[in-house]
């Protein structure tokens, strides 16, 4: 049996592939995967340090302890607040529930830098209907400009 000559295998077979273009196409198309990760990479990290320096900021936390039904418009809740900067104001917002847990009362409360790490707040929520339950919010050290600190309405008792 003879073996066909390099020019009949050509024609029977396709042609083998050029080698050095398929490489130089994946190479940039490689490339080019890379330098998409490396963006979204170095975006996430951008993103995760924001995030981590915005949490630290946060001045002030707050707890639920308990509440007590005064009347039928007042809810009374206790809490308990503990700062990072006792010496930086803060305010909270303390709520009140009914049975279906809408949100039937709410109440900002302003905290003046007393120097104080951790305190307990007993707070009267005006509600529009009768409460069963009270609950907390968040605080903040960014104090809104209607709430006034010096305000004894605002102030905690």
């Amino acid at each position: 049996m003879t073996t066909p000559s390099p020019d009949r295998r050509a024609n029977r077979y396709a042609a083998p592939p050029q080698t050095n273009a398929r490489r130089e196409g994946s190479g940039i198309t490689g490339k080019a995967i890379v330098l998409v990760f490396l963006a979204i990479l170095v975006a996430f990290l951008f993103y995760g340090y924001r995030y981590l320096q915005s949490r630290e900021e946060i001045n002030a936390s707050i707890s639920y302890v308990s509440h007590e039904i005064i009347d039928e418009d007042t809810l009374r809740v206790w809490a308990d607040v503990t700062r990072n900067h006792p010496d930086e104001e803060a305010y909270c917002i303390i709520q009140a529930y009914d049975y279906e847990k809408a949100e039937v009362g709410r109440r900002e409360i302003a905290i003046a830098g007393d120097g104080k790490a951790a305190i307990r707040i007993s707070v009267d929520v005006p509600t529009n209907e009768r409460a069963v339950a009270g609950g907390v919010y968040g605080c903040s050290s960014l104090i809104p400009p209607y709430l006034d600190t010096k305000d004894p309405q605002y102030q905690v008792r």
